[in-house]
């Protein structure tokens, strides 16, 4: 049965029991007549109800309330947390050892205790379960507008959605055939008796287990990628054509930049990068052209298909087309009579033989090419093995790279990049020194020259002593940007239910893609090009005394590193965390610690405390932006 109809047929089954249905209109009425809720900084603070597309005060009345949320602006706490730590205490439980019957570990309730319902099955799972977490990680869930945990019992735990971050129904599912056999539902189970036998609820091989036990050849890596695709998208040749002429006329030169998706729509530092590189391009009068693959691919595009390109035009879409219509309307529309050049940002997702006839057709003989990441020369582009650990560059004939899945793939980024350099002049650009040696140390490929730009420098600006005033709050640790797995979420999340219950410290969040059921106060930022500190600014806002980058890749330039230092927060890292170690050697204002071991001992054992605002003296820094590509062309 497909999956949306199951979903849809569990929708049914559960709309008598949904406490969303039994809000009266006329108490709804009667709550936003009562000043006591601001619908547009409620749908603001919390993004996910307007995704949900349920009327926000009926929202808030129905889960807000239970989940800690506030109505309006002056009923929240600072900084405008989604969810406010205090608050959102996760159900913690210790795996590593089973629990008693009368066990206090699983019996903080996240939410306003619900009125029994007289079904035992649901009264006790609803005692633990993270309704915060499973309306986050299931969106579909949510938009359903249906009770999250009458759609586990029913249904979810059938498709293997766990109740909390602390619980894995396909764990358990996996591990006790016992349960399978009986049809009981698992959560319910391991609450019920489970913990008391012994039994554990989830793995605690960590988050690396979790990827190995998932990794596939890179060929089905690719196949499910794409079976996901939709048609290209047709669009009108007559709209390039006028994009392109109206674009080139009154250039003074053109740049074809090509990378892995629309820096206009998404957020990242490539493509914030790439915005800013756009206004440094306009304000010198030049056209900037930028192709990227209408579907993400994280390798390469090595097929015989025709990869559907997005065109932008000074950073307006002009549409989806193939790479020789594009050739063919960059020259109708005069590009002939320009001078040229491009620049690589990245080439995931697009056909490295079509990219080349591309150029070629178009006149272009020489270029940049950027060094972001490693997918010029391994075909994992965070130079992973297996996607888990960093050993160095894995060379032909070595134990290590034959360990590693991506190395198995019937292709090489590097032979493939290598045609780029074959046809054209390139200049290699890499954002650090870290980088360019892990590119020389490889030494798979050669280019006509070498460069370091740096996307920011950090400018000394003074000390500031000691804030006393702080002494005697919680230590404020902090992620920042995206939670992505080789940034080191994983590690972060972790250290943030376990030490959930510690007064000594709190857990901040900033940036976006909230994780619900996360222990950690969040909060949304986003630079952009009007707003290149907003990172910076909001670290200082936040007043976050430390930084965690636990990278587990080598950081070709991890911009939050200098946003982080900047903001007055002092960094922990660990050794392979790329450049994060150079910005922490070039200021001094952070600590590299061997491994995860070491750091759980650190917090555990109080150390990091000495590392507060108000016990040290914090460096004032200026970041200073580079004129990236624009450094290197005449």
């Amino acid at each position: 049965m497909p999956q949306q109809d199951k979903l849809n047929r569990g929708h049914q089954k559960v709309t008598e029991n949904l406490p969303l249905s039994r809000i009266l209109d006329e108490d709804l009425l009667a709550f936003k007549a009562s000043g006591k809720f601001d619908e547009d900084w409620y749908v603001n603070e919390y993004p996910d109800v307007r995704k949900s597309g349920i009327d926000p005060a009926r929202h808030y009345l129905w889960l807000g309330k239970r989940l800690g949320r506030k109505p309006r602006a002056e009923t929240a706490a600072p900084l405008n947390p989604s969810i406010k730590a205090s608050n959102r205490k996760a159900a913690h439980f210790t795996q590593t050892e089973p629990s008693p019957a009368n066990s206090t570990e699983l019996d903080s309730v996240p939410f306003a205790p619900r009125q029994a319902t007289g079904d035992a099955v649901y009264d006790l799972v609803a005692q633990h379960f993270d309704e915060d977490f499973y309306l986050t990680a299931y969106p579909d869930v949510a938009a359903a507008g249906v009770d999250p945990i009458r759609h586990y019992l029913d249904i979810g735990w059938n498709e293997h959605r766990d109740p909390s971050l602390l619980f894995s129904t396909r764990f358990y599912l996996d591990n006790y055939p016992d349960i399978v056999a009986a049809g009981v539902n698992p959560y319910y189970h391991y609450l019920a008796a489970g913990r008391t036998e012994g039994r554990h609820g989830k793995h605690q091989l960590g988050f690396r287990w979790d990827i190995l036990s998932k990794l596939k050849p890179v060929a089905e890596q690719i196949a499910e990628m794409k079976a996901y695709r939709s048609p290209p998208t047709p669009s009108s040749p007559a709209a390039l054509d006028f994009a392109l002429q109206s674009g080139l006329e009154g250039a003074r030169k053109l740049i074809v930049s090509l990378s892995h998706d629309d820096f206009t729509k998404h957020v990242g530092g490539v493509q914030l990068l790439l915005r800013r590189e756009l206004q440094l391009l306009r304000s010198r009068g030049d056209t900037h052209v930028h192709l990227f693959p209408e579907y993400p691919l994280l390798f390469i595009d090595t097929s015989n298909e025709q990869v559907s390109l997005g065109v932008l035009v000074n950073g307006k879409l002009a549409g989806f087309f193939r790479s020789d219509a594009i050739a063919a309307a960059l020259l109708k529309a005069g590009l002939a009579s320009l001078p040229a050049n491009f620049v690589i940002h990245s080439l995931l997702g697009h056909n490295v033989d079509q990219t080349v006839d591309l150029l070629k057709s178009c006149g272009l003989r020489e270029g940049l090419l950027w060094l972001h990441d490693y997918s010029p020369i391994y075909n994992n582009f965070k130079l992973l093995r297996n996607d888990v650990e960093y050993i160095g560059f894995p060379r032909e004939g070595t134990f290590a790279r034959e360990l590693c899945e991506f190395a198995r793939a019937d292709f090489c980024h590097a032979r493939e990049f290598g045609k780029i350099f074959d046809n054209f002049k390139v200049k290699l650009l890499s954002p650090s020194q870290v980088a360019l040696d892990i590119w020389r140390d490889a030494s798979v490929l050669r280019a006509a020259s070498e460069h370091v730009v740096e996307h920011v420098s950090l400018m000394a600006e003074g000390e500031v002593a000691p804030q006393e005033q702080l002494a005697g709050r919680p230590l404020r640790i902090g992620f920042l940007g995206y939670p992505a797995v080789h940034k080191g979420w994983p590690i972060f999340q972790d250290l943030a239910l376990r030490l959930s219950d510690d007064s000594r410290y709190e857990f901040y969040h900033l940036g976006k893609g909230r994780v619900g059921g996360v222990p950690a106060t969040f909060h949304e930022v986003t630079a952009s090009e009007d707003r290149p500190d907003a990172m910076r600014e909001a670290v200082a806002a936040a007043a976050l005394d430390i930084v965690l980058i636990w990278s587990i890749w080598p950081e070709t330039f991890c911009l939050t590193a200098y946003e982080a230092i900047a903001g007055g927060a002092f960094l922990i890292a660990n050794p392979d965390s790329g450049n994060v170690v150079s910005a922490i050697k070039q200021t001094g204002q952070g600590l590299v610690l061997p491994d995860e071991k070491a750091l759980l001992a650190a917090l555990s054992d109080g150390e990091l405390l000495r590392h507060a605002r108000a016990r040290r003296t914090v460096k004032r820094y200026r970041m200073e932006y580079s004129d990236l590509s624009l450094e290197l062309m005449d």
